[in-house]
């Protein structure tokens, strides 16, 4: 009778410490006048994670478009980001002999009208769960769309331009509905001060 308890226990236990792991998150995407110009999803897939990406209001043609670091996205450049997310020594771009990073992605293409709507890309050796690859370790990450076209060798970022639309990646969001990242640092020096 006491192993069944404990059988029974201890499946509680695991079952409960899975459900913890987010299996998928929808954020925002705001571009430099903190605008709220799309949405990205990440999910965790078999394969790694899907990245979706939906969006309006970027010049037509091809975007580079990566994970970086940090989960910032303080306007109007984006630089709060970091670099693009690595996590070894591998070298940026898809096509490098040396790379790519683990977040490094094909370009988006804009159509005429300044959207997209079905953009998609599994990061491999990403996750969403602990551990090596985790999209949420040290607090999570942002997703960057630059002005130009990812050349996909290029060092550091593909030559790829400025940074124009930041989406933050958290697995415990403090972002509330309508709230963009630039809004969400003067709070937090407000409160401070």
């Amino acid at each position: 009778m006491k192993r069944a308890l404990l059988i029974i226990s201890m499946s509680a236990f695991l079952i409960g410490c899975q459900s913890d792991q987010k299996t998928m998150v929808e954020t925002d995407i705001y571009n430099a006048d903190s605008d709220i110009i799309g949405k990205a999803t990440v999910s965790e897939e078999p394969e790694g994670v899907k990245v979706k990406v939906a969006l309006e209001g970027l010049e037509p043609g091809f975007h580079g478009i990566h994970v970086h670091e940090f989960p910032k996205c303080e306007g109007p450049n984006f630089e709060s980001a970091g670099n693009h997310w690595t996590i070894d020594e591998s070298k940026h771009g898809l096509m490098h002999p040396e790379g790519p990073h683990i977040g490094d992605m094909p370009n988006i293409e804009v159509g005429g009208d300044g959207t997209i709507a079905d953009y998609e890309f599994v990061l491999s050796e990403a996750t969403l769960k602990d551990g090596k690859g985790s999209v949420f370790s040290d607090e999570g990450k942002a997703l960057i769309i630059h002005s130009g076209q990812d050349d996909g060798v290029s060092q550091p970022s593909g030559d790829s331009g400025e940074r124009v639309a930041c989406a933050v990646i958290k697995k415990d969001s403090e972002l509330q509905e309508g709230t963009n990242p630039g809004e969400q640092v003067e709070q937090k020096e407000e409160e401070e001060s």
